[in-house]
C-alpha cells in the first residue's frame, strides 16, 4: 500500500541540503529546502530527520528558522553521537528524508507587552524562531531574548547596538541575527566570554525582572 505524502500537516519529504556551516565545539547550522514543512511550521515545531542512509532511526531537531517565501528550513545542532556525527558529514546538494513539522507550537497571538524568551544550548533554536515571529506579529511588544551557553556560542559575539537600561551596562554581547532584526537580546555564560553576563540565563532574567516595576512585571510572560 502506498503511504500518503502527508497526514494532516505532517509531511514526509526528501529535503535538499542548501548549506552546512560548521561552528565551534562541533556545532552545525544546516539549511534545507523543504517548502511544505516551511509553510506549515510555527515557533516550537520540530522535525524528525534521517541522519544517514545507513541509520534508519531518525533524530528530532528543533526548527530554528522557516522561510515560507523561499521554502528554507534551518536547524542548529551539536554533533554528539553517531547520528549527529553522520549528519554533520552531509553537504550541499545531498537529500535528507525529513518528517515534519511536528509538535505543539508556542502561542502564536495575543502576546503581552514584555515577552521574556529564555534558551540555553539546544534551547536556543526555538527561541530564535519565536523571537522573529513575535517581532512580525506583535511589533509593539518589548520582547527580551536571553541565551546561555557553556561552550562557545554558534555565532560571533557582537556588542549590541540596542541600549537596555534594565540590565547591567557591561552585559552587551548579543546574537547578531536578532540584533540586526531590532530584537533585544543578551547572552550569559560562566566561561568568561566577552560582554556576557557571568552566570546562568535565569540569573540575568531575575536581574531584569527585579528592575521592572509592579505594573511592568504584570505584563511579562515567559517562554
Amino acid at each position: 500500500m502506498k503511504h500518503p505524502a502527508s497526514r494532516n500537516t505532517i509531511y514526509s519529504v526528501a529535503a535538499k541540503v542548501l548549506e552546512v556551516q560548521a561552528c565551534a565545539e562541533n556545532q552545525y547550522l544546516m539549511k534545507f529546502h523543504a517548502p511544505d514543512i516551511a509553510a506549515h511550521s510555527h515557533p516550537g515545531s520540530f522535525i524528525h530527520l534521517q541522519c544517514d542512509p545507513g541509520l534508519p532511526m531518525r533524530r528530532p531537531m528543533s526548527i530554528m528558522r522557516a522561510d515560507r517565501r523561499t521554502g528554507a528550513v534551518e536547524i542548529l545542532y551539536k554533533a554528539h553521537g553517531l547520528g549527529t556525527h553522520l549528519l554533520s558529514q552531509r553537504r550541499a546538494g545531498d537529500m535528507v528524508p525529513i518528517l515534519g513539522p511536528i509538535g505543539v507550537p508556542f502561542k502564536l497571538t495575543g502576546y503581552t507587552k514584555f515577552p521574556l524568551l529564555l534558551g540555553g544550548g539546544v534551547g536556543i533554536p526555538p527561541m530564535v524562531f519565536l523571537a522573529e515571529h513575535i517581532r512580525q506579529s506583535s511589533p509593539d511588544s518589548r520582547q527580551l531574548v536571553l541565551m546561555g551557553s557553556e561552550i562557545p556560542f554558534p555565532f560571533p559575539l557582537r556588542p549590541s547596538r540596542r541600549l537596555l537600561t534594565d540590565l547591567p551596562a557591561a552585559v552587551i554581547a548579543t546574537m547578531p541575527l536578532l540584533d540586526d532584526l531590532g530584537i533585544n537580546c543578551r547572552l550569559t555564560s560562566r566561561q568568561g566570554y566577552p560582554g556576557c553576563h557571568s552566570g546562568y540565563v535565569t540569573d540575568l532574567a531575575r536581574i531584569w525582572l527585579d528592575n521592572l516595576d509592579g505594573d511592568q512585571r504584570a505584563q511579562v510572560e515567559i517562554f
